[in-house]
């Protein structure tokens, strides 16, 4: 296999080697054929379908990728070398598979991400009204949307305090080809959104992510992200998006959120740099103590020498 960027997330195309790998292992080394020719429309249906997989599969390690660095101690699928893909939860007969995952020995799976895409326009064969077209990409949206809810819910219910985010790919040229209605990204956007939101590990409903954005990609391969739970434009692309890299810092918080009830952002008020340590307000050698920690802090296990507590007896 060949090698891979080092760090995708810090490219203005974080997604070009896995536009490129997914196209060279399509016939000819090339992206399938938007229209097919005349006589090869189920041909070219089969090289759409195993084209979108290779590409699933790339971007799968991609984002692998770009979250190792930050979870060193922590497994992640799939692995460098392309093994591992698509890490199975659960047993026999309630079994779900997602398509990148950090698991944590102690905690169990801390981050799960779903990886769905939509690369080519719906092609619609000729009738005796109209000729074979290309349309709009909405064909197989709600289709997704109905694969997205059975992993969450079968990962939650398995899982609880697992953060699982979705990524939908969608080619950029869907955010104005509305026309008189809303465009296929606008409808991908209030598709998804229904599937979103799980916002703690005991909530009622186990068949939503945490989170849902929607890659909107470039042929060289940049990408932005949209979040589904904001409003989109009817018919031209949308402004508020994010980066591949403050993507991972978006999953990397929600992580920390979910473990230890608050966003590294919010955990202390924030200092005023006029005050000052009043004078001989504190007991003399008591900054070779050991500094207090606030992972100590927030958790359940008792870690206290026998003499720690007389005081407070």
């Amino acid at each position: 296999m060949a090698s891979r960027q080092n760090r995708p997330a810090q490219s203005s195309t974080p997604l070009k080697e896995s536009l490129t790998t997914a196209a060279s292992k399509s016939p000819g080394g090339q992206r399938p054929a938007a229209f097919p020719d005349v006589g090869r429309e189920e041909q070219n249906r089969k090289d759409k379908k195993n084209y979108a997989q290779n590409l699933s599969a790339e971007l799968a390690l991609m984002v692998a990728a770009c979250l190792a660095p930050h979870y060193k101690k922590a497994r992640i699928a799939p692995r460098p070398d392309g093994s591992g893909l698509e890490f199975t939860i659960g047993a026999k007969i309630d079994s779900k598979k997602t398509d990148v995952s950090v698991w944590d020995d102690a905690a169990g799976l801390i981050l799960g991400v779903s990886i769905k895409t939509y690369s080519f326009r719906d092609f619609h064969g000729a009738t005796k009204k109209k000729a074979a077209h290309l349309g709009r990409y909405v064909r197989n949206v709600k289709r997704n949307d109905l694969e997205l809810r059975d992993e969450a819910d079968v990962l939650h219910r398995r899982q609880p305090y697992a953060v699982l985010f979705a990524l939908f790919f969608m080619p950029k040229d869907a955010c104005w080809d509305g026309i008189a209605g809303h465009s296929s990204f606008a409808h991908a956007v209030f598709t998804f959104r229904k599937r979103t939101g799980r916002d703690a590990a005991d909530a009622v409903r186990s068949d939503l992510f945490e989170k849902v954005f929607i890659g909107l990609f470039s042929d060289e391969g940049s990408v932005e992200f949209f979040d589904v739970q904001r409003p989109p434009p009817k018919n031209q692309p949308p402004l508020e998006t994010i980066s591949l890299a403050d993507l991972i810092e978006v999953m990397r918080r929600d992580v920390v959120l979910r473990n230890e009830g608050v966003a590294p952002e919010e955990r202390y008020a924030f200092d005023d740099p006029t005050w000052r340590i009043p004078e001989d307000s504190l007991p003399k050698g008591i900054d070779a103590e050991e500094p207090l920690d606030y992972a100590d802090a927030i958790t359940d296990a008792d870690g206290a020498r026998e003499d720690d507590d007389v005081e407070s007896e």
